[in-house]
């Protein structure tokens, strides 16, 4: 009866940590996809190619394509920078920056225009 009972146990532990596996790795796809959904509106990440122009700074840039979905504007102009492959606030005109934004299914972006 013991060994049943142990048995029993032992399927039924095995059983919850395949579940618990199949779940973290459930979460995992969801949380690391490139897009997902705010609210009842689906939010799809888009990069677009801008030409730094004399007396644009990150802040300048950020904020033409800033939404909340992006976080704050600190955590937007560092995903800018981290895209780019940037150390420091420094960017140079004449030449180009991949802009991260977000966009809302059905919405005619004019960013990527």
């Amino acid at each position: 009866m013991k060994d049943i009972l142990s048995f029993l146990f032992a399927r039924k532990l095995y059983c919850l940590i395949c579940f618990t596996g199949v779940c973290l790795i459930l979460l995992l796809v969801i949380t690391f996809r490139g897009n997902h959904a705010i609210g009842n509106s689906y939010v799809d990440k888009q990069c677009k190619s801008v030409c730094i122009e004399e007396g644009d700074t990150l802040w300048s840039i950020a904020s033409t394509y800033y939404v909340p979905e992006c976080g704050s504007m600190k955590e937007y102009i560092s995903e800018i920078k981290k895209t780019n492959h940037l150390t420091t606030d420094t960017i140079y005109a004449g030449r180009y920056l991949l802009i991260p934004y977000y966009i809302t299914a059905g919405e005619c972006s004019t960013y990527g225009n």
